[in-house]
């Protein structure tokens, strides 16, 4: 009988604490409602993947590479600094959504995030602000 760990369910309903980062707070939630935000670099990401069944399963979700993105510009890290940074900072690995026991390496993060495009990530942050500033999240000054 093969064994299997229910990590997803942990990390499903484990609350997050964004008392100390509210920014990342606010970007979780609106990923979080708006998933269409995640497609938009989708096609960039998924492209040149094969899906197969076989072979190991660790690429990172899309979502998880859109997140790893925005929190690698956002606190101004390189490759390696975001993954020193998923093992040494929860915020990071609860706004990554990344499981502890299995982190990402470096060239990982690498590998995915330099597949989106700079016209889709500007898509990406024209399309969060006109979510954010109707809603007052976020001021136009």
């Amino acid at each position: 009988m093969k064994m299997q760990l229910f990590e997803t369910l942990r990390i499903k309903f484990a609350q997050s604490d964004w008392s100390r980062n509210p920014e990342f707070g606010l970007l979780d939630t609106l990923l979080e409602s708006h998933p269409e935000l995640i497609r938009i670099v989708e096609s960039d990401v998924l492209k040149g993947s094969k899906s197969s069944l076989f072979g190991r399963k660790d690429m990172p979700s899309v979502e998880q590479i859109v997140r790893s993105a925005l929190y690698k510009e956002l606190k101004g890290l390189d490759y390696r600094g975001l993954e020193y940074a998923q093992e040494d900072s929860r915020i990071c690995e609860q706004f990554v959504k990344i499981d502890p026991l299995r982190p990402y390496s470096f060239q990982v993060f690498q590998k995915y995030i330099s597949k989106i495009t700079s016209e889709n990530l500007e898509k990406l942050l024209v399309a969060i602000n006109k979510i954010a500033i109707p809603e007052g999240l976020e001021d136009i000054e």
